[in-house]
């Protein structure tokens, strides 16, 4: 929106509008468009795929009980848990641009880190 990547859905036309200019919606960059603002996610799902965001058994029966998380642990996710996986901030990174089929981007990154014992 204006040059900017974001989510169209929580953005009030009043911060996009200024005097004299018209607002312009792009679709994302570096993505391939399907049409008009569609844009094909493929490469950006597989990419996040690589990172296996999901806890891993490492092959052991399940646990007896659930793993419980303490509230310091909890607390050190604070802001990487948000995520709803929309693309902008990949889409804003030039090294996802050049090269879409080695690099994870930022939503990748964030989920790897939020993941214990990895």
């Amino acid at each position: 929106m204006n040059g900017k990547n974001g989510l169209a859905c929580i953005t009030p036309i009043s911060a996009l509008t200024q005097p004299g200019k018209k607002i312009v919606i792009r679709p994302l960059p570096g993505l391939p468009v399907s049409r008009d603002l569609v844009v094909d996610m493929g490469q950006f799902y597989a990419q996040y795929e690589k990172i296996k965001p999901y806890l891993l058994n490492n092959g052991q029966n399940p646990p007896a009980r659930e793993h419980l998380q303490m509230p310091e642990q909890r607390e050190k996710l604070d802001g990487l848990y948000e995520c709803i996986l929309c693309a902008c901030c990949s889409t804003s990174c030039p090294s996802f641009w050049w090269n879409p089929d080695k690099f994870i981007g930022p939503a990748g990154a964030a989920r790897g880190v939020s993941i214990p014992d990895r």
